[in-house]
């Protein structure tokens, strides 16, 4: 080992400038005595001794001497806490005042803190000379300054003496922090070094090995994998033999190191996952190791499952081997000294990573084995595996979906049942699958409401609250997606239980009651207005409650009253009184509380109440847009959190980068997501401020442009969204603030101009500079509603260019958002979560075809269709795509054709073969969209459809059939009405037309397709044909005095109707009087009416 000479003689005179505790120099012996004397007082546990300490330590850190006394202290204090402070401050100290130090001293330095880290008998001190010798090498080695640096690492990590080995590998896992590409060139002989550490017998060492993996692996490249795995297979028997030892914390440091190395690019586990995964899973079934080291060792499964799912599927007896191991430690009993706030129990660290399983791989590789587990517990005697059959189908809804609604009839019996368990444990669990199936099993399991109504209703009288809480979660999102009518029979009990639980409940038990107050009121719409005079004064007085554990409930209270008054309007007449009140509850509960949350449901609450007043919200703007100005303007909150540099545990990290920071000790930087919904919700609230009343918020617009457009950059998808959409509705507000004046030849006033000159280009370029699709999708939604409504000629030529070029990227799939990292064909997303992202985004630029038409004018239009557009739209239609995608392609072809007509000739023999293929898929919507396509196709240009209209009939033909969806018999109704009033006389086969056609009036769900079928058949009525249609007369007479009472029926319908037979009257009244005469009288009142109007 390096001999080396005192440094310390080069340590000029040092003074503190106040009395008590100083450093004082008239010589080496009298200052080493001073200066040590301060670094044991700054170890006292006597306040005022520790601050003159800490003071006389800051008059001296600034002078470069103090390196050297300090480094003499760190070499011959007897004090082991003492030499441990001194290496802690001397890691803060060399960086700073390195290059201010003569090369002796340098030299110096050098030699003693190799000697010492060599030679030093406390574990504590070598760990944090280590850093020391990091921090010095820094600003060294890069310039060739240490050169006998890596062989004295050689040296010890080869050495016999575990001391020695420890050291070396300490001080490879801190050198990798801090000038790691410096040494490239020894990875092979590290990885070596590391293997033999990791088999070395000392778990010390062991323990030092493993800590210099995760820095050595962003220096590993492809070359070095074959060595990387030789490692790999020095880590397992040391595994084994920790197993065996029953050694949980090495446990825990070699699984995150395991997870550290899958996810480094390199492939480092592949040749040895699966035993890798043995391990993990040996130490997460253990029962007798700690919750937390269980815990720990899912964490590589979770990650291989997120990121790496093809290469763990490949593996799949030993897939189900998991799975089934996962079942097993969902039974496990919740242990008795669990703390809640510390650790995950084994069962639901188990539930956790079954649902990490089933959102990211293949639902076959996990489901049948947990169907099969759930089906077998939840008939046991048993009520922990009662309680885990519960969970497991739970976390099932979400990723497995698919496959368990195929099994509903089958797997909510089981749930209800056991929503009656004796266990509150298994009701509990219950009640939080029957949630989950809520959430992510709609539409199917809504059909089951009479059987799922009463059941939750027993449940929220539970005496356990723990059971009623999840009963209230379980309410909240079934009742969430439920209809008016089907939710109406309820109300009186639903709202009864839920006061009663809003009256006794413990907060969190009343926070979901009140969240399934929301719920109701969204879903019941009108038929929540009886219950009105109950629920608000509840919720007023939650607003006002003070408490910090009813926080959350203020929160929900705030939130329902928004719904409430939204639903209902301002105009009814309990509402109406209870605004003002619920509005200064709201505000004054704002300024006292300290909340992101709260603030954040207060901004979606005044939106909500702004959209229900319009413009009478005026009065409130001066309160309400400075409070969504502020939120928007505030810090994002990043948050420093570290230990005190004078901590002497001995526990910091090795090579941690913090030279330059004058207060030392290691940082993590979090992000306070809570800021982020509330800047979300502050920004969606002023565009609905605009929108409400529009020439109110003019005063407020400049500013509000400023934020929108700061927001509109900032770093989460959500916050840009909301920027996007306020920004389009701040523009219209402006434009109905501003019209042009009477007379003038423009489209846009001054005014309105200037701000879409702002808005239009922030709009139209996140194409090419956003990541994310729902902001694009939300911007190119925000465009095409401001062309849509600012009308032909408003907007200039530059921004339609720029509006048409969005669109053609994203039907392209080429804008930056849809970019595929393809780094690794294994790493994986949740892919319904990409589908549901895609889908919104191709949407949103469907809608901007029609828009464009808008704006642009027919014409103008038609040539930018067919250069730009006319294309990738058909691509999107070809069989390869995903079948969401064609449906949403097919129905912008349908309202491009709607809205150019003949103009697009060109590529109706291409669209019209792509539609027929749709009309045939087993997709309703796709049907329904095919078909709306190609009846408007047809219309605009028979002549080219000439060819294709027997074969579309055929395929419309069996759109009619009784198990077919409403929405797509429509449709295919709408298309024949179209193609009959298109074709000339004589080219169809009426009588098999008709019949079909008519049996399929009126009209269920879409009713605006009942505007070309009744068309086409008033059209056949006053034609030469109506010989050859006499027999489906009477028909058509029943069908028009049926479609006459249809409210929602088109007018337009309805009076060609009315006026064609007021026409055949009077042509054929002795054959049309007794037919009208059969009509129900409230129709022939109808048509009366309707040919009068």
């Amino acid at each position: 080992m390096p001999s080396c000479q005192s440094a310390s003689c080069h340590l000029t005179s040092v003074r503190t400038a106040r009395p008590g505790l100083a450093v004082q120099c008239q010589g080496r012996g009298a200052m080493a005595a001073d200066f040590e004397a301060v670094l044991t007082a700054l170890l006292s546990t006597d306040n005022q001794i520790r601050k003159q300490a800490e003071e006389a330590v800051q008059n001296v850190a600034n002078r470069p001497e103090v390196v050297a006394e300090t480094l003499h202290h760190v070499q011959h204090a007897a004090n082991p806490e003492v030499r441990h402070l001194a290496a802690v401050l001397l890691r803060k100290w060399v960086p700073r005042h390195w290059t201010k130090l003569s090369p002796e001293v340098k030299s110096g330095a050098q030699q003693v803190l190799l000697e010492r880290i060599a030679h030093e008998p406390v574990h504590s001190v070598r760990r944090a000379l280590a850093n020391v010798v990091a921090a010095t090498a820094r600003g060294t080695v890069p310039e060739g300054q240490w050169p006998g640096l890596m062989d004295f690492l050689h040296q010890c990590s080869t050495a016999d003496s575990a001391e020695h080995r420890e050291v070396g590998l300490l001080l490879f896992a801190a050198l990798f922090e801090t000038i790691g590409e410096h040494l490239q060139p020894h990875v092979p002989a590290i990885l070596q070094a590391l293997a033999a550490g990791a088999r070395h017998p000392s778990a010390l060492v062991q323990t030092a090995a493993l800590s210099a993996i995760e820095p050595l692996l962003p220096f590993i490249t492809d070359a070095h994998v074959p060595a990387f795995h030789s490692l790999l297979g020095a880590l397992l028997p040391c595994a084994h033999a920790a197993l065996a030892a029953g050694d949980e914390e090495l446990l825990v440091q070699l699984c995150q190191v395991l997870v550290e190395v899958a996810e480094c690019p390199a492939p480092l586990l592949q040749p040895c996952l699966q035993q890798v995964l043995e391990m993990c899973m040996i130490v997460a079934t253990n029962k007798q190791f700690e919750p937390d080291t269980r815990e720990r060792a899912l964490h590589l499964l979770h990650w291989m499952a997120k990121y790496k799912p093809k290469q763990l599927t490949r593996l799949k007896p030993l897939m189900r081997a998991i799975v089934d191991a996962l079942c097993e430690m969902l039974c496990e009993p919740k242990p008795a000294d669990y703390d809640d706030a510390q650790e995950l129990p084994p069962q639901k660290a188990a539930a956790q990573a079954l649902d990490v399983l089933a959102i990211a791989v293949a639902s076959q590789h996990v489901f049948p084995a947990v169907w099969q587990f759930a089906q077998a517990a939840a008939a046991s005697p048993d009520h922990d595996r009662r309680h885990a059959a519960m969970l497991g189908l739970a976390v099932m809804a979400e990723g497995c979906s698919e496959p368990l609604r195929k099994r509903l009839q089958q797997a909510l019996p089981l749930v209800l049942s056991l929503l009656a368990d004796g266990s509150c444990e298994v009701r509990g669990a219950a009640a939080f699958a029957l949630g989950q199936f809520s959430e992510y099993l709609v539409p199917d399991v809504l059909q089951h409401y009479k059987d799922v109504m009463p059941a939750v209703f027993r449940l929220l009288r539970d005496a356990d609250q723990d059971v009623q809480e999840r009963a209230c979660y379980a309410l909240d999102a079934f009742c969430e997606n439920l209809d008016a009518a089907e939710i109406l029979p309820y109300m009186p009990q639903l709202i009864s239980e839920l006061l009663q639980v809003l009256q006794t409940g413990r907060p969190g038990v009343q926070e979901m009651a009140l969240s399934a107050v929301s719920s109701i009121a969204a879903a019941a719409e009108q038929a929540f207005q009886p219950y009105t005079a109950q629920v608000l004064p509840v919720l007023q007085h939650f607003m006002q409650h003070p408490g910090k554990e009813h926080l959350l409930c203020r929160c929900r209270a705030v939130e329902s009253a928004g719904i409430i008054v939204s639903t209902l309007g301002a105009k009814d007449p309990v509402i109406g009184p209870h605004i003002a009140p619920m509005m200064e509850a709201v505000l004054a509960g704002y300024a006292a509380a300290d909340s992101s949350e709260l603030r954040e449901y207060s901004h979606t609450m005044f939106g909500n109440v702004a959209r229900a007043l319009g413009e009478e919200f005026a009065p409130y703007l001066g309160h309400v847009v400075g409070l969504a100005f502020a939120s928007c303007r505030q810090e994002d909150g990043a948050e420093f959190v570290g230990n005190d540099s004078s901590d002497s545990d001995g526990d910091e990290e090795l090579g941690s980068d913090e030279s330059s920071d004058e207060e030392g000790g290691g940082r993590q930087f979090n992000v306070r997501t809570g800021v982020m919904d509330e800047k979300a919700s502050a920004t969606a609230a002023l565009g609905w401020y605009a929108e409400a009343c529009p020439r109110a918020f003019m005063p407020h617009a400049e500013e509000c442009l400023q934020v929108l457009t700061t927001m509109s950059q900032y770093w989460h998808e959500e916050a840009r969204a909301a920027a996007f959409d306020s920004l389009q509705k701040l523009t219209l507000a402006a434009h109905a603030a501003f019209p042009p004046a009477a007379g003038e030849p423009v489209v846009l006033s001054q005014q309105v101009q200037l701000v879409s000159e702002q808005v239009l280009p922030v709009l139209i370029s996140c194409v090419e500079e956003d990541c994310s699709k729902p902001a694009v999708g939300a911007a190119a939604a925000a465009l095409a509603q401001l062309l849509k409504r600012l009308g032909r000629g408003a907007v200039q030529p530059t921004f339609l260019e720029g509006a048409a070029n969005m669109a053609q990227l994203i039907l392209q799939n080429k804008a930056v958002c849809q970019e595929v990292e393809d780094d690794d064909e294994d790493d994986a997303v949740d892919d319904e979560d990409v589908a549901a992202e895609d889908e919104d985004l191709l949407g949103a630029a469907a809608d901007l075809l029609p828009a464009l038409a808008a704006s642009m004018g027919q014409g103008a239009y038609a040539a930018a269709f067919l250069s730009l557009h006319a294309e990738p739209l058909l691509a999107r239609l070809r069989p390869q795509q995903p079948a969401a995608l064609r449906a949403i392609a097919a129905g912008a072809a349908a309202e491009v054709a709607e809205a150019l007509g003949g103009r697009i000739a060109a590529v109706v023999e291409p669209l019209l073969t792509l539609m027929l293929r749709e009309l045939q898929t087993e997709d309703d919507i796709n049907r329904q969209n095919a078909a709306f396509c190609a009846g408007l196709l047809v219309e605009a240009n028979p002549e080219k459809a000439a060819q294709f209209v027997m074969p579309l009939l055929a395929a419309l033909h069996n759109m009619f059939r009784p198990e077919e969806a409403a929405g797509a018999r429509d449709n295919a109704v709408g298309a024949v009405g179209r193609i009959l009033s298109s074709l000339p006389q004589g080219s169809l086969p009426l009588e098999q037309v008709l019949p079909v056609l008519l049996g399929a009036l009126p009209l269920k769900e879409d009713l605006s397709e009942t505007t070309p079928a009744v068309g086409a058949l008033c059209k056949l009525l006053l034609s030469d044909q109506l010989q050859q249609i006499q027999q489906f007369v009477p028909r058509i007479v029943q069908v028009f005095g049926e479609v006459a009472v249809q409210p929602a029926a088109p007018t337009q319908a309805k009076v060609g109707a009315a006026q064609t037979l007021m026409t055949m009257q009077a042509k054929f009244h002795e054959q049309m009087a007794p037919l009208l005469a059969q009509l129900p009288q409230e129709q022939q009142a109808a048509l009366q009416m309707l040919v009068s109007s």
